[in-house]
């Protein structure tokens, strides 16, 4: 097959025979390697959120479904087959990210031929950056999510240039495998749709492509529901899809006058009452300023109503497990949700989508900004799994738990992605006729990307920066390349 030629073309010629690309990324290799030595120096612990204590519970108890999709705690139970070590698990988590990027570097570079200038560029970017250090320290999904999507989105790149039937089957199962991890990939197939219309190939092998993928997702899906259905004794794909939609609506429901506030359906009548109660005692509840950044108290604060509410009907429960309790209230939740967003829509956008978009733009650090969350010890899980001496964890002495990293990475998101706007732009009035075929698929796939992320984003959850890496990386490359290309054309 031609695609198959090319992707052999790419490994051994390109990659391995080329003599400067081959030491190039051999060097790379090196420095990763050196850098994540001295940074386990300063820092010989992984790093925790609250999360992180939640994938551990999963994969300690083997779970099939959770609050989280439990993808990434069956990733740390096939690490533990090997070693109990955060070390070990560290490491594979930064060797696995870089590699991922690079592999979608020289994918670029194979395809579009940016000059040298910025070949090194990028080249020097992928391997210094420092965040992939911090992101990999943690026991949480952030890192393989972000490898998986950089994989996926170097897949799309190969199917809108030279694709083969193996393509068809590689593509689906990276998508399968980010939706998997994180339910963020929802708005994958999108792109991936994109990609296969911008394709060469016939029109069968781009329905075998898409149907291919949809069939995965489908079985995902509906595997996922029928473990949720086993657990709570309710059929949905996704709990904590209700609370955060619940959650989101409510935010804007603060602002909503009593005087405009209407009849409920039956249906959520006791929980609109608890709902107004917490609104009408609003100003006498403190709120920190992680609650009033982070857009999140309704979420997990037990002062607000939605867990007020799933408390009390399950107040003489004392079966269920407390994952069952929460899981059973969110088909309502979202129902709710739905419902108050309805009736209030151009409110949503002003008093919730309008101030993500801002977060868009420069994205809070949230967890990123402080090692273990302040704290100088962890969990009871997180000391069993990883067999550590005492719960008690330290950092070099010379290092606070601030992640400097954190302060000014948001800026320098914000200029990857105007440069990639302001490059896209530019491109697109100089007419696209006037550019490479290959430079103008990938403009329009980058900018799908771009478009399907910030909709998302905006409308479905308060944006923080871990969410946001996976973008910004791509617009740092991408816009860079685009940049060059509106600098030739001018």
């Amino acid at each position: 097959m031609i695609g198959q030629a090319n992707i052999k073309n790419f490994l051994l010629n390109f990659l391995w025979k080329d003599r400067e690309n081959r030491t190039w990324w051999m060097a790379g290799i090196g420095v990763l390697v050196l850098e994540f030595v001295v940074f386990k120096a300063y820092y010989p612990f992984a790093n925790y959120t609250g999360d992180s204590y939640y994938y551990l519970d999963a994969a300690a108890s083997n779970a099939d479904v959770g609050t989280w999709p439990v993808a990434y705690s069956k990733f740390l139970r096939l690490v533990s087959v090997f070693a109990h070590s955060d070390t070990v698990l560290v490491a594979l988590q930064f060797l696995f990210l870089q590699s991922c990027k690079l592999f979608f570097l020289f994918s670029l570079i194979y395809w579009v031929h940016p000059g040298i200038w910025i070949k090194k560029g990028l080249f020097l970017f992928v391997i210094i950056d420092p965040m992939p250090l911090y992101v990999a320290n943690y026991v949480g999904s952030d890192s393989l999510f972000i490898g998986l999507s950089v994989l996926w989105l170097s897949s799309l790149v190969w199917v809108m240039y030279r694709p083969g039937l193996w393509l068809l089957t590689v593509h689906a199962l990276l998508l399968l495998a980010c939706f998997a991890v994180r339910y963020n990939a929802i708005y994958y197939p999108g792109v991936s749709l994109v990609a296969f219309l911008l394709s060469p190939r016939s029109r069968k092998f781009k329905i075998a492509g898409l149907a291919c993928s949809a069939i995965l997702l489908l079985w995902s899906v509906l595997f996922t529901s029928q473990k949720m259905e086993e657990v709570t004794g309710k059929r949905q794909f996704s709990a904590f899809g209700g609370w955060q939609l619940a959650n989101n609506a409510l935010y804007m429901y603060e602002h909503i006058p009593p005087n405009r506030r209407r009849p409920m359906p039956k249906e959520f009548e006791g929980l609109e009452k608890m709902v107004r109660e917490h609104m009408d005692t609003l100003v006498r509840v403190k709120l920190t300023q992680h609650d009033i950044i982070w857009q999140n108290f309704y979420l997990w604060d037990e002062r607000g109503p939605l867990i007020h509410y799933q408390n009390r009907e399950f107040k003489n429960d004392r079966r269920s497990s407390e994952f069952k309790k929460w899981a059973c209230v969110g088909p309502l939740y979202e129902e709710y949700a739905i419902y108050l967003i309805r009736q209030f829509p151009l409110e949503y956008v002003e008093q919730f989508m309008m101030p993500n978009m801002l977060k868009f733009a420069v994205p809070p650090a949230e967890f990123m900004g402080m090692y273990n969350m302040g704290l100088d010890s962890v969990a009871r899980v997180a000391k069993d799994w990883f067999q550590y001496k005492s719960p008690r964890i330290a950092y070099h002495n010379s290092i606070n738990q601030t992640v400097w990293v954190a302060s000014w990475y948001p800026v320098f998101g914000a200029i990857a992605n105007a440069l990639f706007m302001l490059a896209g732009i530019g491109v697109f009035l100089m007419r696209l006729t006037n550019v490479s075929k290959t430079v103008a698929r990938l403009l329009i796939l980058m900018s799908t990307l771009w478009l399907l992320n910030f909709g998302f984003s905006v409308f479905s959850a308060p944006i923080v920066l871990r969410y946001q890496l996976f973008p910004v990386t791509v617009f740092c490359c991408v816009g860079s390349i685009l940049a060059e290309k509106l600098w030739k054309m001018a």
